[in-house]
C-alpha cells in the first residue's frame, strides 16, 4: 500500500474524530456533574458507567498500541469490572419492568371499611 493510498483513510479518521469531539464536548469542556445534573438516577448511572468504560478501553488500546501485553494489565480487569456494572444496571432496568402494579385486597378493604363504620 502506497502512502498516497492512506490519505483517504486519514481524512475519514479526522472527520470521525471531529464528530466524536463534538459529541463529547459537554463532557470535555464542562464537568460531568453538570452534564448529568438533570438526568434521572438510572440515566446518571448509565452515563457514569459508559464514561468509565470509554476511559478504560482507551487505556487498553493505548497499551496495545505500545506493545504492552494489555490482557495481563490491571486495565483489563477494570474493563471486566465495568462490564459487571453494565449488567447490574440492566438487571435494575429489567426489575423495574417486571414490577407489578399494586393490587387491591378486597377482603381486607371490606374489613377495614366495616370496622371503621
Amino acid at each position: 500500500m502506497e502512502i498516497a493510498d492512506l490519505f483517504p483513510f486519514l481524512q475519514t479518521l479526522e472527520d470521525d474524530l471531529d464528530k466524536l469531539e463534538e459529541a463529547v464536548a459537554p463532557l470535555i469542556y464542562g464537568t460531568l456533574a453538570k452534564a448529568v445534573f438533570k438526568l434521572p438516577v438510572l440515566d446518571k448511572a448509565q452515563l457514569y458507567v459508559v464514561v468509565a468504560y470509554a476511559i478504560e478501553t482507551m487505556i487498553f488500546s493505548y497499551l496495545r498500541l505500545n506493545g504492552v501485553n494489555a490482557m495481563e494489565h490491571a486495565a483489563f480487569g477494570e474493563i471486566g469490572r465495568v462490564r459487571q456494572y453494565f449488567e447490574k444496571i440492566k438487571d435494575v432496568e429489567n426489575a423495574g419492568l417486571k414490577r407489578q402494579s399494586p393490587s387491591l385486597n378486597r377482603a381486607a378493604a371490606a374489613r377495614i371499611v366495616k370496622h371503621a363504620l
